[in-house]
């Protein structure tokens, strides 16, 4: 085997490990012993598609299947976050897409949802600043935690907080993009909040990772 030939396949590998598990760039803000919660990724893949994409597998929701779809989108392969040719949902329509989130929640009538959601993309997916709308109604909360930048290019990984109230048994959360945009990995946590008890797990959960995030900038 030469070395043209072992740089290819290791190129391939690279490629193919890429794309078996997103980037948990940013854990939910929140402790990991409370019931309830939800986790899902997604990875682009040649073959996935821009309607009703399932999540990665090992994330599926307990609640039902949570689902990812897109308008004015292709996939396409680009030069991703990590400098080799990966395929990314591409907003191809010069008026803009969207991207739409779907969730399936525990259907009990907790006191309120939050959402967690993280998109690793090369151009901002909230490009007017608006946070995304989401079907119920909610609340845009901050995080603490700064969008990443990967090398010298323009991909970010970004993050957003949404608080819905009272808990629903699923929520449609909807990103309206530019033309050009291309996104790799999209992943969303939640947790139903059952009682006002559990608000001290919450805050307990942020502290944490604020002192983490701390650490790590030091």
């Amino acid at each position: 085997m030469n070395a043209r030939t072992l740089l290819v396949c290791g190129g391939t590998l690279l490629w193919l490990v890429r794309l078996c598990s997103a980037e948990v760039v940013f854990p939910p803000p929140w402790s990991q012993s409370l019931p309830k919660q939800t986790s899902q990724e997604w990875d682009t893949q040649m073959n996935s598609g821009t309607q009703m994409v399932p999540p990665n597998p090992g994330f599926e929701n307990p609640y039902g299947l949570p689902t990812v779809s897109f308008t004015g989108a292709e996939v396409v392969p680009e030069v991703g976050p990590h400098e080799q040719i990966i395929p990314t949902w591409h907003i191809s329509d010069p008026l803009g897409g969207t991207l739409t989130i779907k969730v399936p929640n525990n259907p009990d009538p907790d006191l309120y949802k939050l959402v967690f959601w993280q998109i690793t993309a090369d151009k901002s997916v909230t490009p007017t600043g608006d946070p995304p709308t989401t079907d119920p109604p909610g609340t845009s909360l901050p995080t603490g935690l700064p969008a990443i930048r990967w090398g010298a290019g323009t991909w970010y990984t970004y993050n957003g907080l949404i608080r819905i109230d009272p808990n629903p048994e699923f929520e449609t959360i909807t990103f309206q993009l530019v033309e050009s945009t291309n996104i790799s990995e999209i992943v969303v946590n939640t947790v139903c909040v059952p009682e006002p008890g559990c608000l001290g797990l919450l805050a307990a959960g942020a502290v944490v990772v604020g002192i983490g995030r701390r650490r790590l900038r030091a």
